[in-house]
C-alpha cells in the first residue's frame, strides 16, 4: 500500500503466527529450565551438604531464586549420617536464606566469608547432646559449613567461613542429656531470638542451653 509517497507494509498474518510460535517456544523452554532446575537443586543441595559434612540433609521442597541468592525451605531433616540409623539432628519446618554471595561456595580456593544476610530457621527439634564418644555431631555439621562453635576456631578443610548479618531462630523442642541419669530428654521451650552479626555458634548454643536448663 502507498499512501502520498510512503509505503507501508501490510501486516502479515503468517508473520505474526511465527512470531507467536517463536515466544511460544522459548516460554515452554524457559518453563522446562525452571521445572528442571527446581527438581534438581534440592539433590544438588543435598549431594554437597554429604560431602562437606558427612551428615545428611534431607529437603521436602525447595525453591530458590540464584541471582537474588534467596532460598525458601518447606520442610527438612538433618541427621549425624546418610543412613536410616543415625541419630536426628534436627528437623524443622519453613525456612528462608538470603545470600546474595552464595557463589562463593561454589569455589574452595576462594578466601572470602560467605555472608548471610538473612536467616529464618524453625526448628521443630534440636539435638544438643554429646554422642557416645563425647562428640557433637550438631556442632562438627555446622563447623564443617564454616560456622564453628567458637569463635575464630577450626572449620571443615574446604569451608568457606560464614558470618549471618541476622539470623532468627525458632525451637520447639531441644533433645538435651540429663546429668543425673545420662540419658536425652526433649525439653519443650518454644524459644526463638534473633541474632546478629554471627561468625560462630557459641552464643546461639548457649541460649538454647539455658532456655532448656529452665525447663
Amino acid at each position: 500500500m502507498f499512501l502520498r509517497g510512503v509505503f507501508l507494509p501490510d501486516p502479515s498474518p503468517r508473520r505474526a503466527g511465527v512470531l507467536g510460535s517463536v515466544l511460544a517456544g522459548l516460554v515452554l523452554a524457559s518453563a522446562v529450565l525452571v521445572l528442571g532446575w527446581m527438581l534438581l537443586l534440592p539433590l544438588v543441595a543435598q549431594e554437597r551438604f554429604v560431602a562437606a559434612t558427612g551428615a545428611e540433609l534431607r529437603l521436602q521442597g525447595l525453591m530458590a531464586d540464584p541471582f537474588a541468592g534467596r532460598a525458601t525451605v518447606t520442610g527438612w531433616t538433618l541427621r549425624a549420617a546418610a543412613a536410616p540409623e543415625a541419630s536426628l539432628l534436627a528437623r524443622g519446618g519453613a525456612a528462608e536464606l538470603v545470600a546474595p554471595g552464595w557463589r562463593a561456595v561454589w569455589s574452595a580456593a576462594t578466601e572470602t566469608s560467605l555472608v548471610i544476610e538473612s536467616l529464618d530457621l524453625h526448628f521443630t527439634e534440636l539435638r544438643l547432646a554429646p554422642d557416645a564418644r563425647g562428640q557433637w555431631p550438631l556442632l562438627s555439621a555446622l563447623a564443617s559449613l564454616g560456622l564453628p562453635y567458637e569463635q575464630g576456631g577450626r572449620t571443615g578443610p574446604e569451608a568457606v567461613p560464614l558470618r549471618l548479618t541476622r539470623c532468627r531462630l525458632k525451637v520447639d523442642t531441644v533433645i538435651v542429656r540429663d546429668a543425673a541419669t545420662g540419658r536425652e530428654v526433649a525439653r519443650p521451650v518454644a524459644w526463638s531470638r534473633e541474632f546478629h552479626d554471627l561468625d560462630h555458634a557459641r552464643p546461639v548454643v548457649a541460649a538454647l542451653l539455658a532456655a532448656a536448663r529452665r525447663e
